[in-house]
């Protein structure tokens, strides 16, 4: 099996709502490891109403997951990032650095509540290009103001935008519409790059594995290894897809 790149993931431990001790971090990485993945880049939320400024934390747990992973798995390569929950005056925290990009590139991972405004998730993408920043819209599968607006992700495509999808939607975890509109964007391979998301080792674990019975159906081999690897390293790199 060929290696798999997570390039979001929340294995930090005591930071958000994934990881809550060493012991869950440590035993996620082990997982991660055992289903093919070898390349993490680690995505704590940012969201300062919800988590506070969680910029020393993670920084403090992704030197402890370092040290045990070069211990353990000296073949996995590590990087951090932030997944950033939109809000008026993230500007500021992303030219300051207390929100990072991913692996100090200039791609920005995203997110929004699930029932956000089309006009408020277009409008907050147009704002980040206009930073000079590259969006990565983070689970974009889960987003039902998007279910009718294909046009407007060939768009935001087109204009160098960046579309990830959880692995854990081609098999239903997030129901039946997000699984729907996986498989559609995988089928006009307007998705770029598949993700864990992982949160923990039951209900949301850092598995890639449980899609590839759905990508190898819907996608030619190439396509599936940019989605699971190719794309992922070129964002790390700060490469245009």
């Amino acid at each position: 099996m060929k290696p798999f790149f997570d390039l979001h993931c929340h294995m930090l431990c005591g930071v958000d709502d994934g990881a809550k001790n060493q012991e869950m971090m440590f035993g996620m990485l082990d997982a991660a490891y055992a289903d093919g993945v070898r390349a993490i880049c680690l995505t704590p939320h940012f969201s300062p109403y919800l988590f506070g400024d969680t910029y020393e934390k993670s920084q403090e747990a992704f030197a402890v997951l370092s040290q045990y992973a070069a211990q353990k798995y000296p073949d996995v390569h590590l990087c951090l990032g932030h997944e950033l929950g939109y809000y008026n005056g993230c500007a500021a925290a992303l030219a300051d650095g207390v929100c990072r990009t991913v692996a100090g590139s200039r791609y920005v991972l995203v997110d929004f509540p699930e029932k956000v405004d089309f006009y408020e998730l277009s409008h907050a993408m147009d704002q980040l290009r206009s930073m000079g920043y590259c969006p990565i819209l983070a689970h974009t599968e889960r987003y039902r103001c998007l279910f009718s607006k294909i046009a407007w992700i060939r768009s935001f495509v087109n204009d160098g935008g960046v579309v990830q999808i959880n692995a854990s939607s081609a098999i239903g975890d997030w129901g039946r519409g997000a699984k729907g509109f996986w498989k559609k964007l995988v089928k006009e391979r307007l998705a770029h790059i598949v993700s864990s998301d992982g949160h923990n080792l039951t209900s949301r674990p850092p598995l890639m594995s449980i899609c590839m019975e759905a990508l190898e159906k819907y996608g030619d081999p190439q396509y599936v290894r940019d989605l699971t690897w190719n794309n992922a390293c070129r964002v790390v790199q700060d490469q245009a897809l």
